[in-house]
């Protein structure tokens, strides 16, 4: 009590209470001066900003990322910004990378992919899209998976269509062989075009000219009591040479109904009628081998 009465009369004495009040005050401005000065400190100037931004101009024009760590960002954005340059570099180098293949070489590699893969590859990106459908890639899955005789062909439009186009009718081949193993007489009937000029030439040598003459033969032949049972044959269906035009095709190709019997020679026409193909002339003959021909006839 003695030590806070002695202090009292001390501050209210005009002598001392000035000078304290005064250094009080000189201890507020010091602390708020100095705190000032530090937050200003930590701000970047207008100059800084730009030198920054100029420098990651320069850098974007030459193509790289933007390298410089200035004090106009916090790390975790300067590693943003890093990182996404890094990706940015990395998918340009391997697009010119794609680019700078000679045009031999990415044919040649795509040589290898067949049908399907080929397809599926031109779905991933826009440049795999862009290799993929290249004209020269599917001239030469055409070579590979159908045959060189037609590398002077300019198609129309393009060898992806040409080869979509002669890989259906290629198919629509096998629907025949097909139809003759499971004897179907209503499916047989539905595969030809109902028209009076179509032909039918049986290996026997005979010929059935007219719509319901080529049903009709078909019916013998699945009929006849003494030939072969087509269920159990396996046709052995080689050298298949197709060429396809806007509205015909026809199909050439050797036979082997068993290996006892030796090869037929087989032509199939079609002709494309109201969105679908349909066969108007079937000839097949027998390929003489050794001049054994009697024997042979006896299998057609």
């Amino acid at each position: 009590m003695e030590i806070a009465s002695s202090f009292t009369t001390v501050l209210s004495s005009q002598p001392f209470f000035v000078p304290t009040i005064v250094t009080a005050l000189c201890l507020l401005l010091t602390l708020f001066a100095f705190t000032t000065v530090r937050s200003i400190s930590s701000k970047p100037s207008k100059s800084d900003v730009d030198a920054c931004d100029f420098a990651a101009s320069a850098e974007k024009k030459a193509g790289g990322g933007c390298d410089c760590v200035c004090k106009c960002t916090s790390p975790e954005m300067v590693e943003k910004v890093n990182s996404a340059a890094v990706i940015a570099a990395e998918r340009q180098t391997g697009a010119s990378m794609m680019e700078q293949l000679v045009p031999e070489i990415t044919t040649h590699a795509l040589s290898y992919l067949d049908y399907p893969s080929l397809c599926r590859l031109s779905m991933t990106n826009s440049l795999m899209r862009k290799a993929a459908n290249d004209d020269n890639a599917w001239k030469a899955l055409y070579h590979k998976d159908f045959t060189w005789e037609q590398d002077s062909v300019t198609p129309t439009n393009g060898w992806k269509a040409y080869y979509a186009a002669t890989r259906a009718i290629v198919n629509i081949n096998n629907d025949f062989f097909n139809i003759i193993r499971e004897r179907s007489l209503p499916a047989m009937s539905r595969f030809w075009l109902n028209a009076d000029f179509v032909k039918c030439v049986h290996a026997s040598g005979e010929l059935f000219s007219g719509y319901n003459a080529v049903i009709q033969s078909w019916q013998l032949a699945f009929n006849w009591e003494h030939g072969v049972n087509f269920q159990g044959v396996n046709f052995q269906v080689r050298d298949v040479r197709a060429r396809v035009m806007s509205d015909m095709a026809w199909v050439s190709m050797k036979t082997f109904v068993d290996m006892d019997s030796g090869p037929f020679n087989v032509t199939n026409t079609f002709e494309f009628h109201n969105g679908r193909w349909y066969m108007v002339h079937h000839h097949s003959s027998v390929m003489a081998i050794d001049g054994d021909v009697e024997q042979q006839l006896v299998h057609a």
